[in-house]
């Protein structure tokens, strides 16, 4: 067994057409809009200003959507009173695209005065905003992703939920160390009674399941690893690197997500539990676009659309990179397992179906 080698510091990096293709990420944010606005009003009227910080925020819709609703809330309870909007994302997100919309008409800034957004960049593993300078933290569809990418001995198994015996335990080691992290930080920046909402990815048990849980998205995970293995197998990519390559993230169940809440004693101490839950998604839980499986063909282009916009840059790292002498050779190999993954949609619609459960955190902090 090898050590874990960390590839990039920015496992989200180079996210293709992210906004094209986040209906599920957006959907995410759209069904926690009352929560955002309970919240809000639980706060209640802050000074200087009231402060809202989006980790993870992408390009731009999701994060805007949860900015909206969570101002709209903060002007019932206070009027025009100051509002700050901080985006926190690491360097390779697409900042441009994200100023461009948050200032045009689908953005919060357009006909409001008395909000400021700014940026912080960086990963949020680390620290990103002074200590006690947040009143809303929020965090959807990306607490899933951890701190680094990571090579593992695990042929056969491209994502966490397949893994066995020492790469699981390894694996699992790294997904609870990064998310006390990652509260623990969380648990400096928020003010005193400011409240953390993260909604991502979750795992339900599941005894057919090799390791006991299902995770979301167990599906296409599957499909990705049909396609590359195909072509390992033709030789078209390097045997080793897809034996040895783990997407880095890990969908948790609630039990993951709970019990260092409450056993580390500094998020025990920190943090009052108001909802740890993993839950299937309000619409489309069985299959996230199973709307369009009367038709094959619009039905694969979404899923490869999707996948492309979270997946790309990892696997042109990690797969195809590897396998090519050029960047040439690296586009050819990649157009050849999206053409192969396409293929696996279009041909048996359903089989690699993506299901979703949402795991809902959220946190008080404790006065």
């Amino acid at each position: 067994m090898q050590d874990d080698q960390t590839l990039s510091n920015r496992s989200t990096e180079g996210m293709v057409d992210y906004n094209a293709h986040s209906s599920a990420q957006q959907s995410m944010v759209a069904n926690h809009a009352a929560t955002i606005r309970k919240l809000v009003q639980n706060i209640g009227p802050v000074r200087p200003e009231f402060r809202i910080a989006d980790y993870g925020c992408g390009p731009g819709l999701s994060t805007i959507n949860v900015a909206r609703s969570a101002i709209e809330a903060y002007r019932e309870v206070e009027g025009d009173g100051p509002v700050a909007v901080c985006h926190l994302d690491q360097p390779g997100n697409d900042w441009n695209t994200l100023f461009t919309l948050l200032c045009g008409p689908e953005g919060y800034l357009e006909g409001r005065t008395c909000i400021r957004a700014e940026a912080a960049v960086g990963s949020f593993y680390d620290r990103m905003v002074s200590d006690e300078s947040v009143n809303l933290a929020t965090c959807f569809a990306a607490s899933h992703w951890l701190s680094h990418a990571v090579h593992l001995d695990a042929p056969g198994s491209i994502w966490f939920a397949d893994l066995q015996g020492e790469a699981r335990r390894k694996m699992a080691t790294l997904a609870r160390s990064d998310w006390v992290r990652f509260l623990q930080l969380r648990a400096q920046e928020l003010r005193p009674g400011g409240h953390l909402l993260v909604s991502t990815l979750g795992s339900v048990p599941d005894a057919d399941e090799a390791n006991g849980a299902a995770a979301s998205g167990r599906g296409i995970y599957r499909a990705i690893q049909a396609a590359a293995q195909s072509m390992a197998d033709e030789g078209l990519l390097d045997k080793a690197s897809l034996d040895r390559f783990v997407f880095a993230l890990w969908f948790q169940t609630e039990k993951d997500a709970r019990d260092p809440i409450e056993s580390d004693p500094v998020l025990s101490k920190a943090f009052e539990i108001k909802e740890v839950s993993v839950k299937p998604a309000p619409a489309n839980a069985d299959d996230v676009f199973g709307a369009l499986i009367g038709d094959p063909a619009a039905y694969a282009r979404k899923y490869t659309g999707y996948m492309r916009a979270f997946a790309d840059t990892t696997l042109r790292t990690q797969l195809f990179g590897p396998a090519a002498n050029d960047v040439e050779e690296a586009d050819s190999l990649a157009e050849e397992f999206y053409r192969r993954f396409e293929a696996l949609y279009r041909e048996h619609p359903g089989k690699y179906r993506f299901e979703l459960w949402n795991l809902t955190v959220v946190l008080r902090k404790r006065p």
